[in-house]
């Protein structure tokens, strides 16, 4: 294997080789591409500001959007409160009217009052459990029955 090592000459003079020159970085020329790659960052940023400014239309119309809906949903909650409220009246109205009107407790008949009371005795009657069935569970001696 052989190994060649190439080594440049130069004509200049020994001071030119000085270690002061040598350590110097060469300085900074602009590539041919620097005016593209401006152009190219400028309108990124271009476009960007263009998508912000949409951004924020969209914002605000979908804001407006929702206050419209906020106050339309208010007036319709009001308008169903209203009409529940309507019904209960006239639900009232109809069931007063349809309701018999009771006569005062002054003018009830004699005849009638003996008939309740009647009435009344013959249902405890019947609700009273013989003698010979006291021991036996019944249904009329749960508590929700009393």
């Amino acid at each position: 294997m052989q190994i060649e090592l190439a080594i440049q000459r130069s004509d200049a003079s020994p001071q030119a080789q000085s270690p002061e020159t040598a350590s110097r970085p060469k300085p900074w020329k602009p590539s041919k591409m620097f005016p593209l790659l401006v152009f190219l960052l400028l309108a990124c940023y271009g476009l960007m500001a263009m998508v912000v400014v949409e951004q924020n239309t969209v914002i605000q119309s979908q804001r407006n959007l929702i206050q419209q809906l906020s106050g339309d949903s208010s007036q319709l909650t009001s308008l169903k409160t209203q009409m529940l409220a309507q019904q209960a009246i006239e639900k009232k109205q109809a069931e007063e009217a349809t309701k018999p009107a009771a006569p005062p407790a002054e003018k009830a008949c004699k005849t009638c009052k003996n008939h309740v009371r009647a009435s009344r005795t013959q249902q405890r009657a019947e609700d009273k459990q013989p003698l010979q069935t006291a021991d036996r569970a019944d249904w009329r001696r749960f508590p929700s029955k009393i």
